[in-house]
């Protein structure tokens, strides 16, 4: 008889099993099996691909390794997180001992708006100083993202998921379709615009004054990429040629009131006609990409031609094209690049120095939300985050710079979340030490938010879009962290469904972690309700989160295994997001993602009122 193992070498065992599940497949076939037969102890033919991987539409994959070493993929893989972690732990020790120097001491987490007196009582460098060392905290390891990208991670966007062989819900790809798409408006974005050739453009004083207003609450309290009082000296200069003149102070001007009139909430709200209003202010934009294009050539790489680039990109964003405005705000992040390695800051004046750190921080961003939303790869701008220090005002109480440091603070962690954390089938890329350590690092940005900024952690309306905006990015990176978690569990049923599964520490804590994961993404379909009222800079994000979100609870509504969990036997919350998403159906993408989505409900018998998003397009064959 086998001897009695003690509870420590159990749960060892048993945590070892569940990381590495391969490790008990007959040793016979383990030379010439691929990983998923390894996984599911099935016979393995061992072509490539193999019968099994072939008729369940599944990647094979053949575990590389030689004969002095055994060590699993997984095991190489949660050593690089160990080590990963370790440069973490580092920095954050780094962090911990200038404590007497930054924001907030505190632990305690707390889902009101109480605030310490020691965090009340922190000067605007303070809270500074401490957002300077988070996004300082160097990140060069991109290898998952680089290498398999987030193809290995089976979580939902509105234009793809692939969707593994232990989950029962449709596929879908339409990556192709999407940037068709994107193309062909660019094609009908520059022909609208050529109709406008003829057209002046004059604003009377009045509409003058109001589109700066606009800007200044709408823009820069989101991207201060410059001062206010800069900003109104480019206006008087424009308005003092009656806009006539072909510089650059002009071209900001116009590309500034384009913005305005797009985030304008009294222009901005659905319903809209996407024939008319998909556009707004193109007359300015038109004028401001025409004065841009010709002093681009000479003086692209000047502070204030970049700072009208930005404003072209971030138009583009409005619109929304994520397409266009990712190739704007590329190109200029390569121009910041260039100018970093040449040296050429060293010799800038201070004031221009600081013109330059405010365009890199609003065009890191900027950069960040595409990169995680369209999954591309990092160009690289994150790797001078080291170098450039965060924007400076005199201004002690400008609430829009303590936004922009928890934004690009924040950018940084979910940039990092999205490089860790993934799941594939027979390969384990997570750990729950991963997740209890982003959470921890989430968890300290939250105490640190400065009182301006800070918000609940509920769906309580807050009827103020950048912290509407801050609170559901903070959600949606923590479904990020425990998605994982959710497949993870699905495919320990599935696989395992025969068997007796012993309750250990290491099950129960991936069922917590399920729970954790499904009960941020309620509160992300409630919460996005306030920020898809009106067109805004963090609503394009907010449409493609708050899709992926919808989808998830979608995909484990009353899936097996997981009525522990109240939410994924409730539909109430899917519906929300879906009826949030229905006013901007106008827009293509979100339009094919909602019949998607309404032809999954149909078949999970969930009532969409019997009314289609958009009526032109047919329901997707499933």
């Amino acid at each position: 008889m086998p001897e009695k193992r003690s509870n420590g070498e159990g749960e060892g065992e048993e945590l070892e099993l569940a990381l590495n599940p391969a490790r008990s497949y007959p040793r016979k076939r383990v030379a010439v099996a691929c990983e998923v037969c390894r996984l599911r102890k099935t016979r393995c033919d061992a072509k490539r691909p193999c019968g099994f991987c072939t008729e369940a539409g599944i990647e094979c994959v053949y575990r590389q390794q030689n004969p002095t070493e055994r060590q699993s993929a997984a095991t190489d893989i949660l050593t690089r997180i160990e080590e990963r972690l370790a440069r973490l732990e580092d920095s954050l020790h780094v962090a911990r001992s200038e404590s007497a120097n930054t924001p907030g001491s505190h632990k305690a987490a707390s889902n009101d708006v109480s605030v310490p007196y020691a965090a009340r009582s922190r000067s605007y460098s303070a809270w500074r100083n401490y957002y300077q060392q988070v996004v300082a905290v160097p990140s060069h390891e991109f290898s998952f993202r680089q290498t398999a990208g987030e193809a290995v991670t089976a979580r939902p966007s509105i234009i793809s998921f692939h969707s593994p062989y232990y989950i029962s819900y449709e596929s879908w790809d339409d990556t192709s379709w999407f940037y068709n798409e994107e193309l062909t408006a660019e094609e009908h974005l520059n022909d609208v615009m050529e109709s406008y050739m003829s057209q002046p453009v004059h604003p009377s004083a009045r509409t003058a004054w109001h589109l700066q207003q606009a800007f200044v609450l709408n823009f820069l309290h989101w991207h201060p990429v410059l001062d206010v009082d800069v900003f109104v000296e480019h206006c008087k200069a424009a308005q003092a040629s009656d806009y006539n003149n072909d510089d650059a102070s002009t071209c900001l001007t116009m590309l500034a009131f384009a913005i305005a009139e797009m985030s304008d909430a009294q222009n901005s709200s659905p319903p809209l006609d996407p024939s008319i209003d998909q556009y707004l202010g193109l007359h300015y934009f038109r004028r401001g990409c025409q004065i841009l294009e010709q002093i681009k050539p000479k003086t692209r790489r000047s502070i204030i031609v970049m700072q009208c680039r930005f404003l072209r990109a971030c138009y583009f964003l409005l619109c929304p094209r994520p397409v266009l405005a990712f190739d704007a705000v590329s190109e200029l992040a390569r121009d910041l690049m260039h100018l970093l390695s040449s040296g050429w800051l060293d010799h800038m004046p201070t004031k221009q120095k600081e013109g330059f750190h405010r365009v890199f921080w609003t065009c890191s961003v900027l950069l960040h939300e595409l990169e995680a939303v369209l999954k591309t790869h990092p160009i690289g701008l994150r790797q001078f985050h080291e170098v450039v220090p965060l924007p400076f005002t005199d201004v002690e109480e400008e609430d829009g710079f303590f936004y922009f440091f928890a934004q690009a603070s924040l950018r940084k962690l979910l940039a990092d979340v999205l490089d860790v954390v993934g799941y594939r089938v027979g390969q384990v890329i997570y750990a729950p030490v991963v997740a209890a350590e982003l959470k921890k690092q989430a968890l300290e940005w939250y105490e640190h938010l400065p009182v301006p900024v800070r918000f609940p952690v509920n769906a309580s309306p807050l009827f103020d879009l950048r912290k509407s905006f801050l609170r559901f990015q903070y959600l949606a990176m923590h479904t990020v962290i425990y998605w994982p978690s959710v497949l993870q569990f699905l495919e320990t049923k599935a696989t395992r469904a025969h068997e007796h599964l012993q309750v250990g520490e290491h099950l129960r804590s991936v069922q917590q972690e399920a729970q954790d994961c499904i009960d941020n993404c309620v509160l992300c379909c409630e919460a996005v309700e306030e920020l898809l009222m009106q067109r805004h800079l963090g609503f394009n994000f907010a449409i493609w989160a708050s899709y992926a979100t919808m989808c998830m609870l979608l995909i484990t509504y009353r899936a097996p295994g997981l009525g522990f969990i109240p939410a994924t036997r409730n539909e109430t919350h899917i519906r929300k997001a879906f009826n949030s998403l229905r006013p901007w159906s106008h827009l293509s993408v979100v339009g094919r993602g909602l019949e998607r989505v309404a032809a999954q409900m149909q078949k999970a018998h969930i009532d969409v009122d019997n009314a289609s998003p958009v009526k032109d397009l047919p329901i997707l064959p499933t």
